[in-house]
């Protein structure tokens, strides 16, 4: 195709590797990937290169049925030791209209109940516990660990449950609670990529939403619908962030607690706010008012939801601030996070906010606050498996680079080369 419209292209060995190690395609060249693969021109201008490649017509998620076998085949598409790093159906783009159209269908469809399969020994209480335990360590070790290990743990406990799921009989009862354990699961593999290779896992997500669908819980889908707008805003998506927490209020509004409720418009707010829209803040003051409710009625909470509290009400404050280039009031904001955290419990988040509060410092021109703050975060990188608490670390050193003259600058941009080389 380059060749009979005159485009040079470096398709060579050389050039593909560069491609495949994180260079970007020049803009012709990005054009004929596009017009090869039968996606839309537009989308090579609307989203960063490589993201537009999963819009490739053979990535589309399959249209399984939003009920308990098309929630089975939807996550056996995406799960097993083999399928769970880095197959190109962990990065189907679900955006748009696309994705407007799956968020409608989960909002409207009518769940099955949990299929029953006679092939094999029937499951009962004691296997189905046993699950959901397993479930709930891998939960709190992601709180406390980070991305790493979770990868490949969740990647062995989801093939496990599908194949339960498949090949053994159960009651309805256990079968909806096999689909939340299984969404829980496909939601914290998914969670894991984004923590450790910076990467939206839509597929993994979508499956997981499909499953706590046909569990019959849809708070769960809201919260699932929750990691999935972080990660999306955070790789330059925010407004497709903005259509799932949407959607994840409309679902969840009237049917859970304020504490899940305060978490959900949270997250809106912080997809808002990487949009610079001072709505957000009226999110945030929305959120603070459930929490004050929740924190005074102490309701039944589903376990899920323990971790927000608080602390991590007043850190998503401060991050919106300083999304909205308020540097001072974000700082101040982190400063009364920090005093109300656990930090023993959760490390990856308490790591993040201070690289955060860090570069409130910097842009208020407090180079060695700035610097001795950094240095905490990076003392807790050491004990975690995280590249999202790593990455604003490495771009806070890179933004330092026009005051590299300053000792405390220099001897921070030394040890984060040394200490993040990975």
């Amino acid at each position: 195709m380059s060749v009979r419209r005159g485009i040079p292209v470096g398709t060579g060995k050389d050039g593909v590797y560069r491609w495949e190690a994180g260079r970007c395609p020049d803009q012709p060249t990005r054009y004929l990937i596009a017009e090869l693969l039968g996606i839309p021109q537009e989308a090579v201008d609307q989203y960063p290169w490589p993201h537009w490649l999963a819009l490739d017509p053979l990535q589309q998620p399959t249209r399984y049925s939003w009920d308990a076998s098309g929630a089975i085949q939807a996550l056996a598409e995406v799960s097993g030791r083999e399928n769970m790093t880095m197959d190109r159906r962990h990065f189907t783009l679900l955006t748009g209209t696309t994705l407007t159209t799956s968020l409608w269908a989960w909002l409207t469809a009518d769940p099955a109940a949990a299929g029953q399969l006679a092939r094999a020994r029937r499951l009962g209480e004691t296997e189905v516990a046993r699950v959901e335990e397993r479930v709930r360590q891998l939960r709190h070790a992601d709180d406390i660990d980070g991305g790493g290990q979770l990868l490949a743990e969740t990647a062995v406990g989801l093939e496990l449950v599908v194949n339960l799921m498949k090949n053994r009989s159960y009651t309805n009862a256990h079968g909806a609670r096999l689909h939340a354990a299984a969404a829980d699961l496909a939601r914290m593999h998914a969670w894991a990529t984004f923590d450790v290779h910076d990467t939206c896992a839509d597929g993994v997500f979508h499956a997981a939403l499909r499953s706590a669908h046909a569990s019959g819980d849809t708070v769960l889908g809201s919260h699932i619908l929750a990691f999935w707008s972080i990660a999306a805003n955070n790789t330059d998506r925010p407004a497709d962030a903005e259509s799932m927490t949407d959607a994840a209020l409309s679902a969840a509004r009237g049917r859970t607690t304020p504490r899940v409720e305060a978490m959900l418009y949270s997250r809106r707010a912080r997809a808002r706010a990487h949009q610079n829209n001072p709505a957000a803040l009226t999110d945030l003051d929305q959120a603070a008012a459930l929490l004050d409710t929740a924190d005074r009625n102490l309701g039944e909470d589903p376990e899920w939801v323990a971790w927000f509290d608080r602390s991590e009400l007043l850190g998503a404050i401060a991050s919106t601030h300083l999304d909205l280039n308020q540097p001072d009031r974000a700082e101040n904001t982190f400063v009364q996070s920090a005093a109300l955290f656990p930090v023993d419990q959760r490390v990856r988040t308490h790591t993040l906010f201070l690289a955060r509060r860090a570069d409130a410092q910097w842009r208020q021109n407090e180079p060695e606050r700035a610097c001795a703050t950094a240095h905490q975060a990076l003392d807790l990188t050491e004990e975690i498996s995280s590249h999202r608490a790593a990455g604003p670390l490495r771009d806070l050193a890179a933004s330092m680079a026009e005051r590299a003259e300053i000792p405390a600058v220099r001897d921070f941009r030394e040890r984060v080369t040394t200490a993040l080389r990975t």
